[in-house]
């Protein structure tokens, strides 16, 4: 009986390790991310002296605040590593006071998820759970955000 119990655990989706090392894979992905829209950010800053609109101004800000956003989603999935819901909702209460467009968090979210750094197929599918649970969570928990 013993054996059947553990048989059936094993098709209830990713093991709680598994889980944590997928967040951890998501969480890299976000900081990569990150780091790309903050190296983008800067240099839409040094090309404003070639431009007299404010457009480079905006999506350099657009891009610096969304790099901000994604270290916080990136800290909140490290810090909630077995609790996706969780870590939206704790995501949510950091990014309360900034403006930002759900659509986007979704698709860094999903290249974050997508592009994981490891051989371990357990934990690149384990990402891809942990970024489904999360983006469920941020998504239903999105319109009672302050501000949102």
């Amino acid at each position: 009986m013993e054996a059947e119990d553990a048989f059936s655990m094993d098709l209830m989706g990713p093991s709680t390790e598994d889980r944590a090392n997928g967040a951890a894979l998501l969480s890299a992905g976000l900081v990569r991310e990150a780091g790309a829209l903050a190296q983008a950010a800067a240099g839409l800053r040094a090309t404003l002296d070639l431009a007299d609109q404010d457009l480079p101004r905006d999506e350099a800000r657009r891009a610096a605040a969304m790099a901000a956003a994604l270290l916080v989603i990136a800290r909140q999935l490290r810090a909630h590593a077995a609790d996706a819901s969780r870590a939206a909702e704790a995501s949510i209460a950091a990014l309360s006071g900034m403006a930002l467009a759900l659509p986007e968090i979704s698709a860094h979210l999903r290249a974050a998820a997508l592009m994981p750094i490891s051989d371990d197929g357990a934990a690149r599918i384990a990402a891809g759970v942990v970024a489904e649970t999360f983006w469920n969570a941020l998504r239903a928990a999105w319109p009672a955000a302050p501000g949102a």
